[in-house]
């Protein structure tokens, strides 16, 4: 090779070397990690927020389900409140027409009966006896059919109630009627059980003649 080839071989060698480019940073594969890094992000915050919205939503659930379960059981109690008055007004009756006394065995005394309260009816519940009578209750039923509190239903005492004692001293400011081991105490009614006029004057005529069979209960 001449002098002049191994110059122009030099200068073309020289000139492909300064053509040769250097590598560039690849800028959109980062952007794209960082879009990817975001969206991540993105998605473990919704999974978190929607774990939080399920938790309150099955608690709500679980709330709820509690406060039906206490309504339930709340209608049960008065259910079976009404069923055991129900019976014992039934057998109430009987024994009033078999001897013209209200016999409250449970309890341990009797009642005498008037001609206007011979369907004295009676609910025990504890020492306490509520009472009301079979006449009453219908006459309210006709008159007070939009108003079930007001029935003169047993629960209402419209007649008062009657408790037992073990002596004067606990029997306390109530009427008493001292027996042979015990003492009975009288509570009147606190209102009327009815909005009727009819109704209340037959309530207040029976609840006279029931203060009258008070006074004259008797231990059996």
């Amino acid at each position: 090779m001449t002098k002049d080839e191994d110059v122009k071989a030099a200068m073309h060698h020289s000139e492909a070397e300064h053509n040769i480019q250097l590598p560039k940073k690849d800028k959109s594969k980062k952007v794209w990690i960082i879009i990817s890094i975001i969206l991540a992000l993105a998605l473990v915050g919704a999974g978190v927020y929607g774990f939080l919205k399920m938790r309150d939503y099955n608690k709500q659930i679980n709330d709820l389900k509690a406060q039906v379960t206490t309504l339930q059981d709340g209608k049960k109690v008065l259910e079976d409140a009404a069923s055991a008055a129900t019976a014992a007004a039934a057998k109430a009756v009987v024994k009033a027409s078999a001897t013209n006394y209200l016999e409250v065995k449970e309890l341990g005394y009797k009642l005498p009966l008037s001609e206007d309260i011979k369907d004295l009816q009676y609910f025990v519940n504890g020492t306490t006896t509520f009472f009301s009578t079979g006449s009453l209750q219908s006459k309210a039923w006709a008159v007070d059919k939009g108003d079930p509190g007001k029935y003169c239903s047993l629960g209402t005492l419209p007649l008062g109630a009657i408790s037992k004692f073990a002596d004067v001293t606990e029997a306390g400011p109530t009427q008493q009627k001292a027996l042979s081991g015990f003492v009975l105490g009288y509570a009147p009614p606190q209102a009327n059980c009815s909005t009727n006029q009819a109704t209340i004057d037959l309530q207040s005529t029976q609840k006279a003649s029931f203060v009258k069979a008070f006074e004259k209960a008797e231990k059996i």
